[in-house]
């Protein structure tokens, strides 16, 4: 236990130090370049202005939540893994969503240098610090990735709103947020304590995004002639949903208990 709270104390240190300085230079140096970029997908020029001060937020507090989480596994604490997870969640999210308009508008994914080895540590907290299973540790990470595609999709739902104002879009903006919330949660219990009332709120969270999910996919693959970046979130959880469902697979990857 000594060895596995030293070790997350280090790996904590370091992905606070990482998101914090990591965000502030990427953003000093990208914003004004982003912001001013042509892109070829209608609405990124929103993302670009508006969304990426918010995922420098949350870059920014995840490096915080790390290094309160680091003085958690220096001084033994209980919640130390519980808050790394939750950083973890944020982390990840601030560092992947923002290259999607990057790379619409002809710029450098200049952000999968943060995301990459942040995936890197997710690996290195649940199994060398949380001894967490390997089954736990790959659903949680397919239940993260329907999170960010979630996120995604309210996301550039509400670009949309402001530069098309399709019905569309407005119909389903808000719940893309509900499903994405609930796999938040998710994503978090699997790794830290799973009980079975996840798999309520992963039941949930998926159906919820077929629902708009699927409307929005086929009304927006029409609009543009081509596959629709939309579609990820429903595929997602498409497939987690049949995770869910299927009879004692749940239980035998998560060993949930009451």
């Amino acid at each position: 236990m000594k060895d596995k709270n030293l070790l997350g104390g280090i790996l904590a240190s370091i992905a606070s130090l990482m998101g914090i300085i990591g965000h502030i230079v990427l953003f000093l140096n990208w914003y004004q370049i982003g912001m001013h970029a042509e892109s070829a997908e209608p609405g990124c020029e929103i993302l670009l202005k508006y969304i990426h001060p918010l995922l420098a937020d949350f870059g920014l507090l995840a490096g915080v939540l790390f290094a309160v989480s680091a003085y958690g596994f220096f001084t033994k604490k209980t919640w130390a893994f519980f808050l790394t997870m939750v950083a973890l969640v944020l982390a990840l999210l601030g560092s992947w969503f923002i290259n999607v308009p990057y790379m619409a508008a002809s710029l450098p994914p200049v952000y999968f240098t943060l995301f990459w080895p942040y995936l890197i540590l997710y690996f290195l907290f649940l199994k060398a610090v949380g001894k967490v299973s390997w089954s736990q540790t790959w659903l949680s990470l397919f239940t993260g990735v329907a999170y960010i595609f979630c996120w995604m999709n309210g996301v550039s739902s509400t670009s949309r709103i402001i530069t098309h104002g399709d019905p569309i879009f407005s119909l389903v903006q808000r719940l893309h947020w509900v499903a994405m919330i609930g796999w938040a949660v998710v994503t978090v219990g699997i790794a830290v304590k799973p009980k079975n009332w996840m798999l309520v709120v992963g039941l949930i969270a998926a159906t919820t995004e077929l629902v708009v999910g699927i409307p929005l996919a086929a009304v927006t693959a029409q609009q543009l002639g081509r596959f629709s970046l939309f579609a990820l979130g429903p595929i997602a959880c498409l497939g987690l949903l049949v995770v869910l469902v299927w009879p004692n697979l749940w239980q035998k990857l998560t060993g949930a208990t009451d």
